[in-house]
């Protein structure tokens, strides 16, 4: 039985191998304010796996699966790949908030990492806890971001 106000889904796949780019089809009895926002839902994530990033006079979409780092330097946000380093057109409190959270932790007001990407922590004396990644590089974390850090990776 269906709890009024809940949404539940069922999902099934289809595979055609003559499919060139995969889609999405919501089969209902009628379009309601749930399916609406479902579908909203579905379209911001799927719009939010690619970043388009600049180096020199040249754009290039990235997958977020390419991105180890972003940073700010300066008023210019950065977006570090094994393939090097783009400027990005979105400030990092959007990225923050668009990027999948299962996959990036926020280690300051500055930087975005990929989770993945963490080699390991290390409780400074102050507190708060330095990052080394796995291209050896270290960071830290600002004491605004330690405990959601310490809630979400250490606990």
């Amino acid at each position: 039985m269906q709890q009024k106000g809940v949404l539940t889904v069922k999902i099934n796949f289809e595979i055609i191998s003559t499919i060139l780019e995969p889609f999405i089809t919501i089969h209902a009895a009628e379009k309601t304010p749930q399916l609406v926002q479902l579908s909203d839902e579905i379209q911001q994530l799927s719009n939010s796996l690619n970043l388009t990033g600049y180096r020199d006079t040249k754009r290039k979409v990235i997958s977020v699966l390419e991105i180890n780092r972003i940073q700010t330097s300066g008023k210019r946000v950065i977006c570090q790949t094994p393939d090097g380093e783009y400027e990005l057109h979105q400030r990092i409190y959007e990225l923050a908030s668009t990027l999948p959270h299962n996959l990036f932790i926020r280690t300051s007001s500055s930087e975005i990492i990929r989770i993945a990407w963490i080699k390991e922590f290390a409780l400074t004396p102050t507190g708060m806890y330095q990052i080394i990644l796995r291209d050896g590089q270290q960071t830290y974390t600002s004491r605004r971001y330690t405990r959601e850090i310490r809630k979400e990776l250490l606990s």
